[in-house]
This record gives C-alpha cells, sequence and structure tokens, in this order.
C-alpha cells in the first residue's frame, strides 16, 4: 500500500497480515500508539469527507466513533486500536461511523501494521456493497 507524498513523491510502505492488506481501492487508515492518525487512502478520505492534511496528527475518535453504543462503545475500538499499535496478531473487527454522521455503519478491520509499528484500519462501506450485491 502506498501514498504519494505530494512534495516528494515518495510513498509509504508497511507490512501486516496478507488477510487484512487493503487493496488500492479500498477505504484505510493508519493509526499510531498515541492514537492519531498518521495516513489515509484517498479512498477514506472520499468516505470520512476529509482530507489526509486535515486527519493526520487528529486522534482517530476524532474521525470515527462506534456505531453501537451496546456493542462495547469507544473503549473496545479504542482497545483494538491501542493493541493492534501495540503488534497484537490478531485482526478485530468492529463496527464504526464517521463522527458527524448517523446512521451509517462501516466495518472496520483493525489489524497491525509496521515499521513503525501502528493499527490498520480498513474501512468497509456495508450499504455500497448491498447495492453493488443486488
Amino acid at each position: 500500500m502506498a501514498r504519494v507524498c505530494r512534495s516528494c513523491g515518495l510513498g509509504i510502505m508497511l507490512e501486516t497480515r496478507a488477510d487484512i492488506a487493503p487493496s488500492h481501492s479500498d477505504a484505510f487508515l493508519v493509526i499510531d500508539s498515541s492514537l492519531l492518525v498518521q495516513a489515509m487512502s484517498c479512498r477514506a478520505e472520499t468516505l470520512l469527507g476529509v482530507t489526509e492534511e486535515s486527519a493526520v496528527n487528529r486522534p482517530a475518535m476524532h474521525l470515527l466513533v462506534p456505531a453501537d453504543a451496546e456493542a462495547g462503545g469507544p473503549a473496545r475500538f479504542a482497545s483494538a486500536l491501542t493493541e493492534a499499535a501495540a503488534g497484537t496478531d490478531q485482526p478485530v473487527s468492529a463496527f464504526v461511523r464517521p463522527w458527524n454522521t448517523f446512521g451509517v455503519r462501516l466495518r472496520a478491520r483493525v489489524a497491525s501494521c509496521g515499521p513503525p509499528r501502528a493499527a490498520l484500519v480498513v474501512l468497509e462501506d456495508q450499504q455500497a456493497r448491498l447495492r453493488v450485491v443486488q
């Protein structure tokens, strides 16, 4: 996965599990151990309505919040991010939504990536997937 810097022309390369690695068209974010956004894909920019420049170094919870209050709330999602950024090998899935949008559920697959060690969050738009299938 790579994102090209507009000023230097270089991208990023991270290692992660094959079953979690996003494709070039997936929405994904890279979250560091402080739970700050460090990178995001073009698709994530579109899905969340923010540019990468405005998202970098912002808390992940300013962009994504749990979709269901009863599903463990913010503690479960934050815990998944923290554990992945620490290098936990097992991926976790949670349902989230953009912080400023209700009625939208995105499946977030969270896994470790690096170097440097961070959490990779791959977002799947469940409504878009349903439209494609139907």
